[in-house]
């Protein structure tokens, strides 16, 4: 099942206020992943799954 970048996540933070230039508005494009380290689009097919399968020796994600 293909899980998507939202707030439901367990990794997923509001970015900083100029990260993603909404500054602090709530109609950000993007999130702060935590598993990741750096911001992904909203409500996009979930990073880490993709991420995991470039690099096999990563760990599996727990999502």
């Amino acid at each position: 099942m293909t899980k998507y970048c939202d707030l439901n996540c367990e990794y997923a933070r509001f970015p900083d206020k100029l990260s993603d230039g909404s500054l602090t508005c709530r109609t950000f494009i993007g999130l702060y992943c935590e598993k990741l380290k750096r911001i992904v689009p909203k409500n996009a097919p979930c990073q880490v799954g993709i991420e995991s399968l470039d690099n096999p020796d990563s760990e599996s994600p727990e999502k």
